[in-house]
């Protein structure tokens, strides 16, 4: 029977668990944001820099926590990487409201409804794996359905770019395909979390 000295340290997983919680937070706030009829650009967005922020603090204390544990729930760099793409996605959900100001973008296209839904779908399960590393129960079935919503992000930005250039003139349409850009950078900074997590249950097996 496997004996060890010292205990994991569970704040690990609890700091990953609220990491993934800002990217839900921050989510929602930009579909709240996006959502307003008019003048989507003249809106604060402070509650988004705020999530910011926490999410930064909390992948701080994530690096600090495993370099002073003697005993972790996985690998110290698993731990890292996972931070990596969790914080990412959220500044990337933080650009795209900054990119709205800055281009004063009004009524966002309903691909960018289409893809914050499977963003928000991600958001969820990434927030349930996240809490399940420490037994690695469940997570296959995780890893798997991530694989599709990332192909369905993927379809929903080729789309999204298409019709940018039917309906804008050139320089509008560059204006929201980077927008447009930045939702999809989040999608697929979940979808780096999912990879990393089926790496981890290959090296554990």
């Amino acid at each position: 029977m496997a004996f060890r000295i010292f205990p994991e340290d569970e704040r690990v997983t609890d700091l990953l668990v609220q990491m993934a919680q800002c990217v839900l937070t921050a989510v929602e706030q930009l579909s709240e944001h996006l959502g307003q009829i008019d003048k989507v650009w003249e809106l604060p967005i402070t509650d988004l820099l705020d999530t910011e922020d926490r999410c930064t603090n909390l992948y701080f204390s994530l690096m600090t926590t495993t370099r002073s544990s003697y005993v972790v729930p996985i690998p110290r760099q698993d731990v890292y990487v996972l931070g990596h793409w969790l914080l990412r996605a959220v500044q990337c959900l933080v650009a795209c409201a900054e990119l709205h100001r800055q281009y004063k973008v009004e009524r966002p296209s309903s691909h960018a409804t289409e893809q914050l839904a499977v963003i928000q779908h991600m958001a969820h399960m990434t927030l349930k794996a996240m809490g399940r590393l420490t037994s690695l129960e469940e997570l296959d079935d995780y890893w798997f359905e991530m694989i599709r919503l990332t192909r369905q992000a993927e379809r929903t930005q080729r789309s999204y770019r298409a019709s940018l250039l039917d309906e804008f003139k050139a320089g509008q349409a560059i204006r929201r395909m980077d927008t447009a850009q930045q939702l999809f950078d989040a999608a697929q900074a979940l979808g780096q979390v999912s990879s990393e997590v089926g790496r981890i249950l290959v090296a554990e097996s």
